[in-house]
């Protein structure tokens, strides 16, 4: 970690309301005519999406990673589109913290700064690539997963658990439910609210509705024999997108490990202490959102020092799909992008 990211991170982020009302208020005057419309309201989520935005070039900076913040920039503007914003909302956040920034920070750290906000604004004049949808009728048990998201998107809890103790009466295997249609009805889910296709009320109720539905299979779950291996299942710091490790410790349980999920918002100093309370043999951690790699990356040397490789680390989550062979840097054991192959690295791990 080097010192002057450091320093700017800890500016970005300390300062982060007081720099969103700056790039706001300069916003509303260079452009009056398109802000004033939308009043104080406005104004007011203007500023907390603008204080939104620089813990992704914060993260970015202190991990020398363009593409933490050209991939969030990507984001907001597949986003934008299915609000019907014009992509110079963005452009004007973008130029509007690169002048405030310039304002509060020195030459050199401003420099480094205005590298990061170049690549966004480079990213802003990229195409927004036409978004695919994550189930086909052609896939393993396709037609259920489609079924059960129409369910869902009805409001209908009552049916989408029927949907799924069909196929448990049938004989499809907890693994394969999980897979094939919880895991794809979240992505799928997630789409829909991206393109301003479903309300975020009904994005929660779709993904409090799995999470009931999945609750209700564990007499299924937990029956399995016992191996004796202890697993500590957390999302670090920060982070509340808790049902894709939800379903990594399931599969634990599954393969017949005595499985410890923390859950949402996790400090490290917890997952220390179930460690040492649970003796566990393997931890997984897990981020969804790229400004929380440095709350992972801290989490993991604090489990290092206090237990160097007695432990194994294992990781994963939506915000390090692409990083790829990268995720050695974090100095874990091992990465996996889905619960099965999680398993199968644990066991390969403490064998």
């Amino acid at each position: 970690m080097n010192s002057i990211g450091s320093n700017i991170k800890n500016i970005l982020l300390t300062r982060s309301n007081e720099l969103a009302k700056k790039i706001v208020e300069l916003q509303y005057s260079k452009q009056p005519e398109f802000w004033e419309p939308f009043g104080e309201k406005g104004k007011e989520i203007s500023k907390r999406d603008a204080a939104y935005h620089l813990p992704f070039l914060a993260e970015a900076i202190i991990n020398g990673d363009k593409r933490i913040f050209t991939n969030y920039v990507a984001w907001v503007k597949k986003l934008f589109k299915g609000l019907n914003f014009p992509d110079k909302v963005m452009i004007s956040t973008l130029n509007c913290t690169r002048d405030v920034l310039q304002n509060e920070l020195s030459g050199e750290y401003f420099l480094l700064v205005n590298e990061y906000i170049e690549a966004g604004l480079k990213q802003m004049s990229e195409p927004v690539p036409e978004s695919e949808p994550y189930i086909f009728s052609s896939d393993k048990l396709g037609e259920t997963v489609i079924q059960y998201n129409k369910a869902l998107l009805a409001g209908d809890r009552k049916k989408a658990s029927e949907i799924i103790f069909d196929e448990v009466d049938k004989g499809t295997s907890i693994s394969d439910i999980y897979l094939h249609i919880f895991q794809k009805s979240q992505y799928e889910i997630g789409r829909l609210w991206l393109e301003n296709k479903i309300s975020v009320a009904k994005e929660h109720f779709c993904s409090a509705a799995t999470q009931q539905i999945m609750s209700q299979l564990y007499p299924h779950i937990f029956s399995s024999e016992r191996n004796g291996k202890k697993m500590i299942a957390a999302n670090v710091g920060g982070e509340l997108h808790e049902i894709g490790l939800r379903m990594v410790a399931d599969f634990f349980e599954m393969d017949g490990w005595d499985t410890y999920y923390l859950g949402a918002n996790t400090p490290a100093k917890s997952i220390l202490q179930a460690i040492e309370e649970n003796k566990a043999d393997l931890v997984g951690l897990s981020i969804a959102i790229p400004s929380h790699i440095s709350s992972l990356k801290d989490a993991i040397i604090l489990i290092r020092k206090a237990y160097n490789n007695k432990v194994k680390i294992l990781i994963g989550g939506y915000a390090l799909m692409e990083i790829g062979e990268n995720w050695k840097l974090f100095n874990a054991d091992g990465y996996a992008e889905d619960a099965r192959k999680a398993v199968q690295l644990g066991n390969l791990l403490t064998r």
